[in-house]
């Protein structure tokens, strides 16, 4: 198995992918958006407990939107038209801004697919193809505790998906993990996309790691489409202090020849931070440094008890913002903000 990881690496250095005069920025720092930005869903519990999480962002005809995790409603919110049996699950959803500052909520991320419970989690948004992509986390009506897993849908407008006929689109099968993947993030490096993942070792199932496949640029994305890379063990794992016992949402921005990851530190509820790795080839990631980039807040804070999830985006005209979730005490509701991001040589 080493040798087929290594085989992969290979081919991408040989098409010229990996520049091995790039290094790493000196410096990561952090601009606030001209006023405030900090958003929450009202649907499922009133407006006095707006909640979102897990942001991705994308530009699509003149606005941008972001994708996000809603906690189920209430009875007292419940619409009319759906089934008391939605509550007790996830859900995604969508909101429209033309600032990045002041955000309107759309709808939810309708799927449509009966095979499907708590569909559109923890959605990884891109644009390729001619299309967008969401790859999202979800597990089939009926199979009990089965874990959650990759799927895949397209959209045209950015509202209205389609799941992929093939769904789910990736569980991972090597020999260090469960069959469980979430938080995906897709990126290209040259014709491969490549798919990173969370997931749970074996077999206490108490930490969390990051793992990675690829599939053929311009391919279906669907199943049978990857080819793990991390069988023998994760390519990223927690290691240092304030990482605990999870290393999850990675998501990943290109910048003058380094792949640079974001990536959340800790377990939610366990003042969960963001940290940074890099890389030359996009395959391989070393940390930035061995402290959070972007902490959670003091005390009294909106982010207080944490910083999470991070969402990266670079806009049109090449700046970068890093969205993220965060929540003042241990019980408190997720609410979301962003950050322009500055790397400084």
């Amino acid at each position: 198995m080493k040798k087929m990881i290594s085989a992969v690496v290979l081919v991408f250095a040989s098409l010229g992918f990996a520049d091995n005069s790039a290094t790493p920025c000196k410096n990561i720092t952090f601009k606030p958006l001209q006023s405030l930005m900090r958003y929450g869903d009202t649907t499922r519990r009133g407006e006095d407990r707006p909640f979102a999480k897990d942001p991705t962002v994308i530009r699509h005809q003149g606005r941008y939107l972001m994708y996000y995790s809603v906690w189920s409603y209430d009875k007292e919110h419940l619409p009319a038209n759906l089934s008391p049996k939605v509550l007790g699950h996830w859900a995604g959803a969508i909101a429209e801004s033309k600032d990045l500052v002041n955000w309107k909520r759309v709808c939810d991320i309708e799927l449509n697919d009966p095979n499907l419970v708590s569909g559109g989690v923890a959605p990884c948004v891109k644009k390729f193809d001619g299309k967008i992509h969401m790859f999202y986390q979800g597990r089939k009506v009926g199979n009990g505790k089965q874990e959650n897993v990759i799927w895949h849908a397209t959209s045209e407008d950015g509202i209205h998906f389609v799941n992929d006929p093939a769904n789910p689109a990736f569980i991972p099968n090597n020999a260090w993990s469960l069959e469980r993947a979430i938080d995906a993030e897709v990126y290209r490096v040259g014709e491969r996309m490549i798919l990173m993942f969370a997931t749970r070792e074996r077999p206490t199932a108490k930490i969390q790691q990051l793992g990675m496949a690829w599939a053929p640029y311009g391919s279906s994305y669907s199943a049978g489409k990857w080819t793990e890379m991390s069988i023998e063990k994760p390519f990223f794992k927690p290691d240092l202090p304030w990482e605990m016992s999870c290393i999850e949402a990675p998501t990943v921005i290109f910048r003058k020849g380094i792949w640079y990851m974001f990536y959340a530190g800790a377990y939610n509820h366990e003042r969960q931070q963001i940290g940074v790795a890099w890389s030359k080839d996009g395959i391989s990631y070393t940390r930035w440094r061995d402290t959070p980039v972007l902490p959670h807040g003091k005390e009294g804070s909106w982010n207080a008890w944490e910083s999470g999830h991070p969402g990266i985006f670079e806009d049109d005209d090449g700046k970068v913002y890093l969205f993220y979730q965060g929540k003042a005490t241990l019980n408190g509701d997720y609410q979301l903000s962003c950050l322009e991001v500055c790397f400084e040589d």
